[in-house]
């Protein structure tokens, strides 16, 4: 049986090997380094985990970015909330925007970027026009085959249209006697895949630009029905709802259930850090309203008091002046309240439990009136350039489809007596179609003769 009795997958497969390549410069070999795809994927995981640390991990207020000591505080608690604080904290997690580490490893993913964007760039200006695979593309590699057989016109175009739809094709007699064939593929679309590194730019901006220009607010604290502005970093106040259900963003007003724990808008989130009980307390005198004071609040005398119990257990005293009495109140497991009122000799003439609205008397003409409530601790955070992400994720996964399916590549063919030599051109993953497309020149060779 002679070998052109052999089908397609009897025939001898051709030895593929690596083209060789010329001796590379430094500077050319520290610029291929610096373009491998490795040392992007590497940087880019890095800033994606600090994005994302930056946009749920607290970082550190405003407010305390120039008191080192406060700084220093709250970094600790932090840690102590967080669970893996400490390494997070040794890595500077909590504080993204002084973190020197990070400025450098994003000024290198900068650079690697701008490196692949110039390739791409190189590359789709290169793929205009359709010649030899024999000068170094970026970010493709060159492998050779021979074959023994000789190749016409019409199996050279019919293999080349069978391997790519969009292919573009070339025949030349050399003054040698030699035959030049060349054909390539997706030739326009490495334009679009630039799109890849643009969408990752953009990403890259939008977190630089997020880490400097941010904020944060911590421990804001909110009674039922009442709001705090979030000036001068946002044009926008926050509140809670006077049945302490809802969460208020204004202006304009939107809402969300407290049980949500954080709501956003635009590029602010607020969200609920604690929520914990309270009581609303005055003090009567036949119907005239008398002055309490707060003492571990430090508040200012009023005649009506909102009263926090940060955890279940805590004591607070108020002072009566007006009245010479002295209230203990405790907050339950229950839920409920534990009330005592002290004279001035501090005897206990009061104690008692209560689960809702009371009004008790404690003396002549005196009637203490207790509400319970909830009060919730929230933190405030700006990152006003994140709707930047959503152009960068578009662009992206455009350039990264063009890049998946429709890569570059380019054959040549040099025929003469002895045989014919190949060359392929191509990202690595093409290797594949290289093998392929050898498979269908000898099985169209085979159909002809």
């Amino acid at each position: 049986m002679n070998d052109h009795s052999q089908t397609p997958a009897e025939a001898p497969a051709p030895d593929i090997h690596p083209a060789p390549e010329a001796r590379l410069s430094a500077l050319a070999q520290a610029w291929r380094t610096l373009s491998h795809p490795a040392l992007l994927t590497f940087l880019l995981a890095l800033a994606a985990g600090a994005l994302a640390v930056h946009l749920w991990l607290p970082q550190l207020p405003t407010s305390l970015a120039a008191d080192p000591a406060a700084g220093s505080a709250w970094l600790d608690e932090m840690a102590a909330q967080t669970p893996g604080g400490n390494v997070l904290r040794a890595l500077g997690a909590f504080d993204l925007a002084h973190n020197g580490t990070l400025r450098v490893v994003l000024a290198l993913l900068a650079a690697a970027l701008l490196i692949h964007l110039t390739n791409g760039t190189l590359r789709a200006l290169a793929a205009r026009r359709l010649t030899a695979p024999l000068a170094w593309l970026p970010g493709m590699l060159a492998w050779e085959a021979t074959l023994p057989a000789r190749l016409n016109d019409e199996t050279w175009e019919r293999t080349c249209s069978d391997a790519c739809s969009q292919a573009r094709m070339q025949a030349e007699e050399q003054e040698s006697g030699e035959t030049k064939r060349l054909c390539d593929c997706h030739a326009r679309w490495q334009w679009p895949a630039l799109l890849t590194e643009i969408g990752l730019l953009l990403a890259l901006l939008a977190l630089l630009l997020n880490l400097f220009s941010g904020w944060q607010m911590d421990n804001l604290t909110l009674d039922p029905g009442e709001t705090i502005s979030l000036a001068p970093y946002a044009d926008l106040t926050v509140g809670l709802s006077g049945d302490a259900s809802q969460i208020i963003l204004c202006c304009p007003e939107r809402r969300a259930p407290l049980a949500r724990g954080s709501m956003m808008r635009g590029g602010v989130q607020v969200r609920v850090t604690d929520e914990a009980q309270a009581l609303h307390i005055s003090l009567e005198r036949n119907g005239e309203a008398l002055n309490l004071q707060a003492i571990e609040q430090g508040a200012q005398a009023a005649p009506r008091l909102i009263v926090h119990f940060p955890q279940v257990r805590s004591e607070r005293a108020i002072a009566a002046p007006e009245a010479n009495l002295f209230f203990r109140l405790a907050a339950l497991d229950d839920g409920g309240f534990r009330v005592q009122a002290l004279d001035a000799n501090n005897q206990v003439i009061l104690s008692k439990k209560i689960q809702q609205e009371a009004a008790l008397p404690v003396g002549e003409g005196l009637t203490l009136h207790l509400t319970p409530a909830t009060y919730i601790t929230i933190r405030a955070q700006g990152r006003p350039w994140t709707w930047l992400l959503w152009p960068a994720l578009a662009l992206t996964l455009v350039g990264l489809f063009a890049h998946w399916r429709y890569p570059y590549w380019r054959v040549g063919a040099l025929q003469n007596q002895a045989g014919v030599a190949l060359r392929w051109q191509g990202p690595k993953a093409t290797r594949r179609r290289f093998a392929a497309f050898i498979a269908h020149l000898q099985s169209r060779d085979q159909e002809t003769t």
